[in-house]
């Protein structure tokens, strides 16, 4: 089952996937506690969710650990998410004092049959693949590099902003990739082939405002983490970061 937002989005809970009908190639993943919220806003639309109703429905009842600040960033993150694919109305009101509710002129359709471009060969290829075995996960549960990095990143720190340090060894189209400062040794043109291919074997496409960070492979391991990241680089805000553990 899809969500239709608006005429203009697309939304399917089962993989967390949303996207616009007009560019249903650039696929936006929400983490699986976004997804939560959004279908519970959606399946409440025009009703008002307080804050302890949303809380206990979405951490508590999973045994996670909640607060106030925690689903304000949540929802804005959401917000974000709609902005980007290009709904300006205001789809998440804020209910003063008590939460927040689905915009009631917001439309909402529920659809059976309408996957995003390539999303299903995208899928079956990283399936069939005998050579390269790719494990694209959540912030929260991407281990070693990506999850200390990104879950500090974009949970610690309430602007979401950037404090470590980056390095750009170049683009691949029109986004930039970059590496942490220890990984460089003055290798640049290697280091950004090695990771355009990454990229490449990954199959993530270069649409706008997304960014890559690599870690490249290290004594041998035959192990390669690289992270895709929507940035509001005016703000120097980062959300929706994703991660692929590549073998």
């Amino acid at each position: 089952m899809i969500y239709k937002i608006n005429e203009t989005v697309r939304f399917k809970p089962a993989d967390g996937a949303i996207w616009s009908i007009e560019s249903p190639e650039q696929v936006i993943n929400l983490t699986i506690t976004n997804c939560n919220l959004l279908c519970l806003l959606l399946n409440k639309k025009g009703e008002i969710l307080s804050r302890e109703q949303i809380l206990e429905d979405i951490w508590d009842k999973q045994g996670l650990r909640s607060s106030n600040n925690t689903l304000n960033q949540y929802i804005s993150i959401l917000r974000r998410t709609f902005s980007l694919l290009g709904i300006d109305d205001e789809v998440i009101k804020t209910i003063p004092k008590v939460g927040f509710s689905l915009n009631a002129s917001i439309s909402v359709e529920k659809e059976c049959n309408a996957e995003p471009v390539n999303f299903t060969e995208k899928d079956k290829s990283l399936k069939q693949s005998n050579k390269s075995y790719i494990y694209t996960v959540t912030m929260s549960a991407l281990a070693i590099f990506i999850a200390v990095f990104f879950t500090y990143v974009l949970y610690k720190n309430d602007t979401y902003s950037l404090d470590t340090p980056i390095v750009n060894i170049g683009k691949f189209d029109a986004c930039s990739v970059n590496v942490l400062p220890e990984y460089t040794r003055g290798q640049s043109r290697d280091l950004l082939e090695s990771s355009v291919k990454l990229i490449t074997v990954s199959e993530v496409r270069c649409i706008p405002e997304r960014i890559f960070i690599v870690k490249p492979e290290s004594r041998g391991s035959g192990r390669s983490f690289l992270t895709e990241c929507i940035v509001d680089k005016r703000r120097n805000e980062y959300f929706f970061c994703k991660g692929y553990y590549i073998k």
